[in-house]
């Protein structure tokens, strides 16, 4: 029996509710980081940089307004939804928000002068090799001289932290009309984080819930995103004419490994790399 693939359920209506706490403040706290690892499109180029996984739009209108033109694209018709709804007047520097794959970028070659993947929006397709096609598609949608900013988890930190919670440990919190029980945990082989998540309606909001897509059997999927070290990401991107050029471990700027996350920056060369694993 063939199910829906996780990411289907999980960026629906509710997302915006279940990560509420990652705001516009957390967005610009990002979007200061990152020209000051790498610029954000090449000197004097007048390509769109992308936003790859744009989700509900909160990163694009300070993208714009710094620097457009720029791109979001989502495979989400209810993240644009909202995107959209945050751009009732057309923003300068907005030049389109678009619903696609990032393992089929519907945008030509070359056609980006950076390529922006934020808030983990990447690891989503299972091992190395099923993640891969996004890094090709990454480096062809992007012109020489431009980067590729990954925004990505510390996955030696979060093999730490989740290693040390009790198995099953629930966090259960109430947002909205809906309630979010959520269990953290590593696959099998650590290879993965997964996170069981259960949303219903509270008892007496299950008409304000259905505004958040939650009927009455409620929904629940698991999240599940690849662990790859360093050398990993580094070695995919390689292999597509990505090479690293910058990195920070928080957007606060911290050494790689002293932070919360990675940020990894990968500028495009000018001979695409021709191995495939």
């Amino acid at each position: 029996m063939m199910t829906d693939p996780w990411y289907q359920a999980a960026f629906g209506d509710h997302y915006p509710l279940l990560y509420a706490h990652r705001d516009e403040a957390e967005a610009r706290r990002c979007l200061d980081l990152l020209p000051r690892l790498a610029p954000l499109a090449p000197a004097g180029s007048s390509l769109p940089v992308l936003d790859l996984g744009c989700g509900d739009g909160r990163h694009l209108e300070s993208l714009a307004r710094r620097i457009g033109p720029v791109i979001g694209l989502d495979l989400s018709a209810s993240l644009l939804a909202l995107a959209r709804k945050r751009f009732p007047h057309r923003v300068s520097g907005l030049a389109g928000l678009l619903r696609g794959d990032m393992r089929r970028i519907p945008l030509a070659d070359g056609s980006m002068g950076g390529v922006l993947s934020l808030f983990t929006s990447f690891g989503y397709f299972g091992n190395l090799r099923d993640n891969l096609v996004v890094v090709e598609e990454v480096s062809r949608v992007l012109d020489v001289g431009g980067h590729w900013f990954l925004d990505y988890l510390d996955c030696r930190r979060v093999r730490r932290e989740l290693a040390a919670l009790p198995a099953g440990k629930q966090r259960t919190r109430v947002l909205g009309p809906c309630r979010f029980d959520e269990v953290r945990r590593l696959d099998g082989d650590g290879s993965r984080v997964l996170k069981d998540v259960v949303v219903r309606a509270v008892p007496g909001h299950e008409e304000q819930a259905k505004a958040f897509g939650i009927g009455p059997r409620g929904v629940s999927y698991t999240e599940q995103v690849a662990l790859f070290e360093e050398s990993e990401l580094d070695a995919m991107a390689e292999g597509r004419g990505l090479f690293r050029c910058a990195a920070a471990g928080s957007y606060r700027g911290d050494p790689l490994g002293e932070g919360d996350r990675w940020l990894l920056v990968y500028r495009r060369d000018a001979v695409k790399g021709q191995g495939h694993d």
